[in-house]
């Protein structure tokens, strides 16, 4: 976690090889893919390889499986029609939304359907190492050792204290939404469902952030 928030952070890509682009848009969109990539490297791929090479474990153990997937079909379909009101009311506060503005290219992500496309690509590795991280190798990992609960509590602690640094409305978010995506991914044995309703959140947010 450390490495990603300092090496992996986009500030970090601009220190280093910000200069080299003369273009700020090609910038932009390069130092977030930088982000996202190294969320899938950290907390997606090393994670996933000492699953496999270290615990001998599998994969589909910690998530990387489809398992309910009538359930969770359900669970995102409720997400496509609930979520986006949700989202909506919460871009609208002037501190939330000034803050996505600030840090993130959404007016150029947003500008159009090819940019929104292609910040929907950078999007989905953030997520698939993200909730792999927490929901998959600590939630599953806890969950055998120490039990549901406990797993839960963690795993939110952790997502939560990540948010620490931006709207305040958001980290109270997190801190519900740990224990929302904790109990779909136990209940459904899969992180993929987690990774569906975190990436359109996501998107929600930019979209309505931008308006």
């Amino acid at each position: 976690m450390t490495i990603k928030i300092y090496e992996g952070d986009q500030s970090f890509f601009v220190r280093h090889f910000g200069d080299t682009y003369s273009n700020t848009e090609h910038l932009n969109w390069a130092k977030w893919l930088w982000h996202h990539m190294a969320t899938l490297l950290l907390w997606g791929l090393v994670p996933l390889l000492i699953v496999l090479k270290v615990f001998k474990d599998k994969a589909a153990d910690y998530g990387l499986t489809l398992g309910d997937w009538r359930y969770g079909l359900k669970a995102s379909f409720a997400a496509l029609l609930v979520f986006p009101v949700l989202v909506y009311f919460t871009a609208q506060n002037p501190q939330h939304k000034s803050f996505y503005a600030e840090e993130f290219p959404l007016e150029l992500a947003t500008s159009s359907m090819l940019y929104f496309g292609l910040w929907i690509l950078t999007y989905i590795p953030h997520y698939i190492g993200w909730e792999f991280f927490f929901r998959g190798y600590i939630g599953f990992g806890m969950k055998k050792h120490h039990g549901a609960f406990m797993a839960i509590m963690l795993q939110t602690l952790l997502t939560t204290l990540m948010h620490i640094g931006k709207p305040e409305g958001e980290t109270w978010g997190a801190a519900v939404g740990g224990i929302y995506f904790g109990l779909l991914t136990y209940r459904t044995n899969s992180i993929w469902y987690s990774v569906f309703f975190h990436l359109y959140l996501g998107l929600l947010n930019s979209y309505f952030c931008s308006l």
